[in-house]
């Protein structure tokens, strides 16, 4: 199960990348890789809850992290929604969700 939330994480990442090089460009992203970033991060995040509701509590972190990172791409959407283009909001949303991934990617092929 982690090893498919890692794989959707890398795809909303992707597209997560696609979307902070439109913002930097000053252009609007696709309403469709915004609802598909939006998708996988929460397919991904519904894997990451139920490998930790099945005992796997080093989880944890990265539940709390999701807790900071999503509150930071609402934010985000609202922003743009209205014109401003929050690159602060980008860069802080972005770090956080690859401190995220890594961490998540060594609990899915490191040592148990």
């Amino acid at each position: 199960m982690l090893v498919a939330s890692v794989v959707v994480f890398a795809i909303a990442a992707l597209l997560g990348l696609s979307m902070a090089a439109d913002l930097f460009k000053g252009k609007s992203s696709s309403t469709p890789s915004r609802l598909a970033h939006l998708s996988l991060a929460l397919l991904g995040s519904v894997l990451v809850i139920i490998a930790t509701f099945f005992g796997d509590h080093r989880l944890l972190i990265n539940i709390a992290l999701a807790l900071i990172i999503l509150p930071l791409g609402l934010a985000l959407c609202y922003k743009r929604s209205k014109g401003v283009q929050p690159k602060g909001l980008v860069i802080a949303h972005g770090g956080l969700a690859v401190v995220c991934f890594v961490i998540l990617a060594y609990f899915a092929f490191g040592p148990k």
